[in-house]
C-alpha cells in the first residue's frame, strides 16, 4: 500500500509539473508529455540556427548552472534566491521586467534559447515575422527591449543603474554592447547580418578594459590616480557583489628594490550581511585619490585588477590585470 501511496503521489506530482511547465523528463518525443510545448529545449533550434547556437554554447549564458564559479558562491544551489536567473522558465511567461521562475529541465542549458525567445504560448518570439520558418517566429519589441534582460540582471540593480546613465538618455541599451553586430552566411552562400549570441561581459578583457579609463600621473611628489568609467552603462564593477575592481600602488627603490603592492582603493557593492558602502563606480562617473610619494623611491607603479572574488589574488586565476603605469620620479 505504502508503495501504491508513493507511485501515486510522483504521478501527481507529474501532472503539477506538466500543468506548471516544468516537465522534469528529457527533451525526446516520447517523454514529452501531451500538449506540451513543441520547443522544450536549445537543440531544437541547432538545425536551422547552428551559428548562433555555436555563439551561445560554452558562453556564460549557456553555463549559468554549471559554473562551478557560481555553484561555490551559491553553495551548490542551496541558496534558492540564485537558481531562478541561473536555470530560468521563459520570461515571457511570467513577463518581462518581471522575476523569472526556476525550471527543472536541461541544466546543461542554463540560460537557453528558450528563455528569451519562447513566448507564452510555446511559439517563438524574434527580431521580425517570418512565418515561412520552421519555428515561424513572431516579431516581439519587448524581445530586443531591457525588460527581457531585466527580469535577471536587475537582481543586482544593474538595470537601474543604466537607467540613470546618459546611456539611457541616448537610447543605448544592453544589446548594443552585449550582443555586437556580427555577419553570418546562410547554407546559400548569403551574408546576414544579427546579433551575436556569445555576450561578453565581466570575462571578456576587451570589455573590460573598453569600460573604463585608469590613469597615474606624477604631480610633484604625489602619484594622482583616477579611473573614469566612460564606456559601461552601469556601474563598474556591476552585477553579483562578489566582484571587486582594485587599485594598487607599489613603490621602487634607489637601489632598484621593488617595494610591496599596496590597495588604495577597492570598488565593490559589499553583502547584503557584510559592513561597509558601495562603492562601485557609477557610468560616466570618475574616481580619483593621490598617494605621497615616499622618500627614496624611483620610480612609481599603479595597477587596476578585476577580481572575480573579493578573496581572488593576483596569481589565482580570478584576477584580470586590466591596466599597469609606471611613472619616474626624478
Amino acid at each position: 500500500m505504502k508503495l501504491l501511496a508513493r507511485v501515486a503521489a510522483a504521478g501527481a506530482l507529474a501532472g503539477l509539473l506538466t500543468v506548471a511547465g516544468l516537465w522534469i523528463g528529457g527533451g525526446d518525443g516520447e517523454r514529452r508529455p501531451s500538449g506540451a510545448p513543441r520547443f522544450q529545449s536549445a537543440e531544437d533550434c541547432r538545425q536551422c540556427h547552428a551559428d548562433v547556437f555555436a555563439e551561445w554554447h560554452g558562453s556564460h549564458h549557456q553555463i549559468s548552472y554549471l559554473n562551478p564559479e557560481v555553484r561555490a558562491l551559491s553553495e551548490d544551489f542551496r541558496n534558492k534566491e540564485c537558481q531562478a536567473c541561473h536555470l530560468p522558465r521563459p520570461v515571457a511567461v511570467t513577463g518581462f521586467g518581471e522575476r523569472v521562475l526556476p525550471r527543472l529541465t536541461y541544466p546543461e542549458e542554463g540560460v537557453t534559447c528558450l528563455t528569451c525567445h519562447q513566448a507564452q504560448d510555446g511559439g517563438i518570439l524574434g527580431r521580425n515575422d517570418v512565418p515561412s520558418a520552421p519555428c515561424a517566429p513572431r516579431a516581439s519589441a519587448d524581445l530586443i527591449g531591457v525588460e527581457l534582460c531585466a527580469s535577471c540582471h536587475n537582481q543586482h540593480e544593474t538595470t537601474d543603474q543604466w537607467r540613470k546613465s546618459s546611456f539611457a538618455a541616448q537610447g543605448v541599451a544592453c544589446n548594443d554592447c552585449h550582443m555586437p553586430e556580427v555577419e553570418r552566411t546562410d547554407a546559400q552562400g548569403r551574408v546576414r547580418r544579427g546579433r551575436s549570441h556569445r555576450y561578453p561581459g565581466a570575462h571578456d578583457v576587451a570589455m573590460l578594459r573598453a569600460a573604463a579609463t585608469f590613469r597615474a600621473t606624477l604631480e610633484g611628489r604625489t602619484l594622482a590616480l583616477s579611473l573614469e568609467n566612460h564606456g559601461a552603462g552601469h556601474n563598474f564593477p556591476t552585477e553579483e557583489r562578489h566582484r571587486a575592481v582594485d587599485v594598487e600602488v607599489a613603490f621602487v627603490g634607489e637601489d632598484g628594490t621593488p617595494g610591496a603592492w599596496q590597495r588604495v582603493h577597492r570598488f565593490r557593492q559589499p553583502y547584503r550581511d557584510e559592513p561597509g558602502e558601495n562603492t562601485q563606480l557609477p557610468a560616466g562617473t570618475t574616481w580619483s585619490a593621490t598617494v605621497p610619494v615616499p622618500d627614496g623611491a624611483k620610480r612609481a607603479r599603479a595597477r587596476l585588477w578585476y577580481r572575480l572574488t573579493p578573496l581572488s589574488t593576483d596569481d589565482d586565476g580570478k584576477s584580470t590585470l586590466l591596466f599597469e603605469h609606471e611613472v619616474d620620479v626624478p
